[in-house]
């Protein structure tokens, strides 16, 4: 047993010391390459601390050179904006004046309701308050409000998202298929092309795909 304390202690504050020249980051602040090392770190770390008979170099010898590789990709990232570019992508413009950028969600395997998830976690619930939004590398969503936008006066009720009707909402805002298609059919919009369309209060939002979103107000 006091083995196994003593290796567990070895390892424990040697990853501590490698984490601690990886830099003081949270886990969502964190690059891809690094969200990579953290997870290499702690497979590595539980073998030689669960497995007795693993000469502890086994362990601290491959988390050495993981700290090593990061410490040299970081060196390289920070001289070379396109080999970061490579490790760690670049920011993507996901809102923008004319609304939510769909094909932009596509390249970043994201929908709309992971958007519409960020935006409302930093209390923005409508896509009317927002200027502009970027996914950064570390995947974090930074938003630039948009000066004097009206806030919602209740939270906004999907009724169409990616051009899918949103059958749970329906009762809830009193609303049918038929209105729903009527309305898109008096516009020229069809089903398909809806990338979102909310209600909330009296006013409906609608995001056409390719096109600038619009607002009714019944």
């Amino acid at each position: 047993m006091l083995v196994v304390i003593i290796r567990t202690l070895i390892i424990f504050f040697f990853i501590l010391l490698g984490l601690r020249l990886m830099g003081k980051r949270q886990l969502g602040q964190l690059q891809p390459f690094e969200f990579v090392i953290t997870l290499i770190v702690a497979e590595l770390a539980t073998t030689p601390i669960e497995d007795i008979s693993t000469p502890i170099l086994y362990g601290i010898v491959p988390l050495l050179t993981i700290f090593v590789v990061h410490y040299f990709l970081t060196l390289v990232c920070t001289k070379s904006i396109r080999f970061r570019r490579v490790m760690n992508g670049k920011p993507m413009i996901v809102i923008n004046e004319n609304g939510i950028d769909s094909e932009m969600l596509k390249k970043l395997n994201m929908d709309v309701n992971d958007i519409l998830e960020s935006l409302r976690s930093q209390q923005f619930f409508s896509i009317e308050q927002v200027a502009y939004a970027i996914v950064e590398t570390n995947g974090h969503l930074s938003i630039l409000p948009r000066e004097q936008a009206p806030a919602p006066k209740s939270v906004p009720l999907s009724l169409v998202v990616e051009g899918k009707i949103i059958e749970a909402n329906l009762g809830i805002s009193n609303t049918s298929r038929e209105q729903i298609n009527q309305f898109l059919k008096q516009r020229n919009i069809a089903l398909k092309d809806v990338v979102l369309m909310t209600t909330e209060s009296s006013k409906i939002f609608v995001q056409p795909k390719d096109d600038k979103y619009f607002t009714v107000e019944l």
